[in-house]
This record gives C-alpha cells, sequence and structure tokens, in this order.
C-alpha cells in the first residue's frame, strides 16, 4: 500500500486489485450472494468522458430516498469523468436504476457528509487514515481535500429488476 501525502495527514492509497474488482462484481450480480453483501455495495456503469468506453466499478454507497451517494479518494482518476453531469446506470439490491451523477463541491455539505458517515460507520476510518478514536470534525476536515464525494439523482421510474 502507498501512501497520499499531505504537510497535515496521510492518506491511504488502498485500491484494490483488478481480480478483486472483477469478484466483487461476480458477487454483486449473482443472487443469493448478492443478499449476503448486501446493500452497501453497488456496480457503477458510465462511458468515458475521452474515450467513450463503457466502464463497470464496484463502488460502496449511502442512499438516502432517492439520492446514491459515493465516495472515492481525489488521488484515482475515474471520478473526472463526472466534473460534468453526467448519466449513469447503477445496480443496486438486484434492481437497476437510471441517474444523473455529479460531483459534490460544496466542502461544508462534504464534511457535513463525511463526519456522519464515519460516525455510523467507524470501521470505515481506517481507509481514510484515521483510527476509530479520531473522528472528530476537526481530524475529518483534514481529510476532505483528499475526497470526492459523488451525488447520484436516481430516476425512480426507470427502475427494473435484473
Amino acid at each position: 500500500m502507498t501512501v497520499s501525502q499531505t504537510a497535515d495527514m496521510q492518506l491511504p492509497d488502498d485500491r484494490p486489485p483488478d481480480w478483486a474488482n472483477s469478484l466483487m462484481k461476480w458477487m454483486i450480480t449473482t443472487p443469493g450472494i448478492q443478499k449476503i453483501i448486501g446493500g452497501a455495495l453497488a456496480l457503477l456503469s458510465f462511458n468515458g468522458r475521452k474515450t467513450g468506453k463503457l466502464y463497470t466499478i464496484p463502488v460502496s454507497y449511502q442512499r438516502d430516498d432517492g439520492v446514491v451517494t459515493i465516495i472515492t479518494k481525489r488521488q484515482r482518476k475515474w471520478w473526472h469523468n463526472f466534473e460534468s453531469p453526467m448519466e449513469v446506470g447503477l445496480r443496486l439490491a438486484g434492481r437497476m436504476y437510471a441517474g444523473k451523477a455529479e460531483i459534490e463541491t460544496d466542502d461544508a455539505r462534504v464534511l457535513e457528509f463525511m463526519t456522519e458517515l464515519l460516525q455510523k460507520r467507524p470501521v470505515d476510518a481506517k481507509a481514510y487514515g484515521l483510527g476509530r478514536d479520531e473522528l472528530t470534525k476537526d481530524k475529518i476536515a483534514r481529510i476532505t481535500p483528499h475526497i470526492v464525494v459523488i451525488r447520484i439523482a436516481i430516476d425512480p421510474a426507470q427502475v427494473r429488476s435484473v
């Protein structure tokens, strides 16, 4: 694992190997197994803004009614596809959704979201270089410049079972 450093913090670079992403895709699309891994993982499908190639990647997510939120580290590259709002496909819990994805640019909203998320799921803190005992707003504010929050407004009229 490599580490991205700034003057005041370190952020782990824990990009999963390609074989792990392939395994997760298989698990998310296999009935029965998908129910075991539950509502924390989804498949995000989008066309590359430069290549036009279809990409499908496993992501962890948080859902609040008609909005799905995904977090990634700024050091990764795929999030650049959402610098302008983009139509996406999302497979959640055995259903396909269409939606529009865009990056959350309001720093205060990113901080609020990350604070709530990490307090609900403290086990995720390690992925952002924080210990479970470091989940204060000040410590979380140090990581927000190093993450990207992507919001996807899903269209309930386009839901279909798969």
